[in-house]
């Protein structure tokens, strides 16, 4: 186990895929999955430049139709970056970026400050403020899942089962040594008020080489029911 440092806070920005305003006048030869891949990595890439972010990452599901195809994860120092001024600008340039009126695409954008409220690491042990273009390899991959849970659910007894609830038990124990499982760790959204999100984080070293390792531990943690699950690999990381 490992404790989290205080001063580092998480934003996540999931998407949904873009769908067309006008279905009928869309052309065929339109790729809206690149198009979207295109404008997240532009958003990536200026935060990169803008060094508000201590670091970031890009992540891109592997599936097809999947609810997230895309997924920005930006760590902040809260000693050196507001993390709510982070928040707003990061929404406006997303909005401004993504506006319908320009793409002729719409989409839902979900953004949220987290932060990180447990995590379980195997050596080597990489602080969460590291840089992700250091600790990552060509192989590196990500099972990332997504669960909602009503206000006032979220209380210390129910975090402190969380290896239990999020299926963090079943990764540990039953995902194949060949994936290289390096960290599980769990966010926790920041909102004041309003359902509660969280985000589990599964960094596997050596996922890429072989996929298929978590051929039967996906459809376990599905018939959970208890949240998104995907596999995702990262595009773009500073």
């Amino acid at each position: 186990m490992e404790v989290p440092d205080p001063k580092l806070c998480v934003l996540c920005h999931l998407m949904s895929p873009l769908e067309p305003i006008d279905p009928v006048l869309e052309s065929p030869l339109v790729q809206p999955l690149f198009k979207q891949r295109i404008t997240a990595g532009e958003l990536v890439n200026e935060v990169a430049q803008a060094k508000t972010a201590v670091t970031g990452m890009l992540l891109a599901n592997m599936e097809r139709n999947a609810e997230f195809p895309f997924i920005t994860y930006y760590v902040i120092n809260t000693s050196q970056t507001n993390p709510v001024m982070f928040y707003n600008n990061l929404r406006t340039a997303s909005l401004t970026k993504f506006d319908p009126r320009t793409t002729r695409y719409t989409a839902a954008h979900t953004l949220d400050l987290y932060t990180e409220v447990a995590s379980i690491c195997r050596p080597p042990i990489h602080e969460i403020g590291m840089s992700l273009a250091k600790t990552h390899t060509s192989a590196t991959g990500y099972m990332v899942s997504v669960y909602k849970v009503f206000e006032g659910d979220d209380r210390e007894k129910f975090e402190r089962n969380w290896l239990y609830w999020t299926g963090a038990r079943m990764i540990y124990r039953y995902l194949p040594s060949a994936a290289g499982l390096r960290r599980i760790s769990l966010h926790k959204s920041l909102s004041p008020k309003g359902d509660k999100m969280y985000i589990l984080l599964c960094e596997c070293a050596n996922l890429l080489n072989d996929v298929t390792v978590c051929a039967l531990l996906l459809p376990a943690l599905r018939a959970r029911l208890t949240g998104y699950t995907g596999i995702f690999r990262p595009l773009q990381t500073f």
